[in-house]
């Protein structure tokens, strides 16, 4: 059996123990009294040797533990004077998240504080965190092409698949639930929970398993994550809290952990703190997982299935270096549309406004599906180029050529969320029967052929209600 072994030497520490000391001062770090600690660690994985090397900062030695959580950010940028209007003016087309003033006043108040040792070292430590705190929260800067505005500046780049344009037909819930194959357990999360049951769920399992047979022939390799991850992960992502209302499902009896909202956080842990080498990249790796939104409908048609707490997905991640993340953008995009396109469904591909863009991509294309039923046209899958906003934060790197330590860049995308496919599909596909016309080859073929079982079940009760009128 092979095992994981961690060495790493925090060298300076304890010269009792034979480790010596490495601090690396820069000229902005010295006036303010910071230290760079330097933590080199090996991965002996199966055999196969992994370096990594990340630089931490902080102030003092015994501050280990806060400065390994602080991300290595652009700050040569973040604090140039000339770059402030670019800056602003990017912050305002991304609905205003982010205070870069408040970033510069803090570093000058840290700067200030140089030469005063009276004053607090817990206030001086605290300065630190409000401006890393603030830092974090300044968005990716945009790619040219993206348009400013809302969804209204969304552009069109193109429509394929044909378009059913039947009146009258029904809705995915209604077919599902006259083949008795649809349920909402009202004591889980009422029309926002479901199950599946006989061919709906055979349905799913086969178009999970199409998409996975694509991306594995595009040479993704297939990497099974954890549903559960520490905070710092989505916020390394840039998933940035932007109300009261959470964004997140936390665990209870341990709040610093939370479930995963999308695989793109597990491949993201799997991939923290590593330094890959230049033949490498472009890494392409494909996950399957749950994910978990506490997201709430905004309209009629998105309730139900298509605006719901859990569902499946299969996404798409790939570091490369700084020189390929466009063409690995695009490359993504082809493989969405090719799996939709094969589908038979009729889409429309846009390329996002800055308003639309998450804090951590600089461009974003969706894919939205005309679901008939509906008479609208849904997301069902995104796909961003987050350049190397996601690598600095979650200390990603690679060697280049002439073995120089860089930061990667990050692309993600989705290659199938199940419900929202499966609501395009049922609409698309239907008869006046309430059954469907025909499947996708890829789909018919790996569905049962006839099933020897058949299940009946009671409608759900909330038992919460039931108790308290009992």
């Amino acid at each position: 059996m092979n095992h994981l072994k961690f060495a790493a030497d925090f060298e300076g520490l304890d010269e009792s123990q034979g480790r010596c000391c490495s601090v690396v001062l820069t000229r902005r770090e010295a006036d303010s009294q910071v230290a760079s600690i330097r933590l080199r660690s090996r991965y002996d994985i199966t055999g196969e040797i992994f370096h990594f090397e990340m630089s931490l900062k902080r102030r003092l030695l015994n501050s280990i533990s806060n400065a390994f959580s602080r991300p290595e950010l652009d700050f040569d940028f973040l604090l140039n004077e000339k770059n402030l209007d670019l800056i602003k003016e990017n912050i305002r087309c991304r609905k205003g998240i982010g205070d870069i003033d408040a970033v510069h006043r803090l570093w000058k108040q840290i700067q200030d504080y140089s030469g005063k040792p009276k004053q607090s070292e817990q206030e001086y430590q605290s300065l630190w965190d409000k401006l890393y705190k603030e830092a974090m929260l300044i968005p990716n800067l945009c790619h040219p092409s993206v348009a400013k505005g809302n969804f209204l500046n969304a552009h069109v780049i193109r429509f394929f698949g044909e378009k059913r344009k039947d009146d009258n037909l029904e809705t995915a819930e209604t077919i599902a639930k006259a083949w008795k194959a649809l349920y909402n357990p009202l004591n889980a999360c009422g029309e926002r929970s479901y199950a599946f049951i006989g061919p709906l769920a055979d349905m799913e399992l086969a178009l999970l398993d199409y998409v996975s047979s694509v991306l594995e022939q595009k040479g993704f390799l297939p990497i099974v994550v954890p549903d559960i991850v520490h905070e710092s992960i989505p916020e390394g992502c840039g998933l940035q809290q932007r109300s009261e209302k959470d964004i997140l499902y936390r665990l209870r009896d341990y709040s610093d952990f939370c479930l995963s909202g999308t695989s793109e956080m597990g491949l993201s842990s799997l991939v923290s703190g590593r330094v890959f080498g230049y033949d490498e990249l472009p890494l392409k790796l494909k996950a399957l997982s749950r994910c978990f939104r506490p997201e709430i409908a905004t309209n009629a048609a998105e309730s139900k299935l298509y605006r719901v707490h859990e569902f499946n997905k299969v996404e798409m991640f790939v570091i490369c270096n700084e020189n390929e993340s466009d063409l690995q953008l695009d490359e993504l995009v082809e493989v969405q549309t090719s799996i939709f396109s094969s589908l038979g469904l009729h889409c429309r591909l846009l390329d996002m406004p800055s308003e639309e863009l998450g804090a951590s991509a600089a461009r974003k294309f969706d894919i939205e599906a005309w679901m008939p039923g509906r008479k609208m046209f849904g997301e069902v899958s995104s796909a961003s180029n987050c350049t190397d906003y996601q690598a600095r934060r979650l200390s990603i790197k690679y060697r280049d050529s002439n073995g120089v330590e860089k930061f990667a860049h990050t692309c993600n995308a989705t290659a199938v969320a199940t419900t929202r496919t499966l609501i395009a599909l049922l609409e698309t596909y239907q008869d006046e029967r309430k059954r469907l016309l025909a499947l996708p080859d890829d789909i018919l073929q790996r569905m049962p052929k006839t099933r020897s079982w058949t299940i009946s079940l009671h409608k759900a009760v909330d038992i919460n209600t039931s108790r308290s009128t009992s």
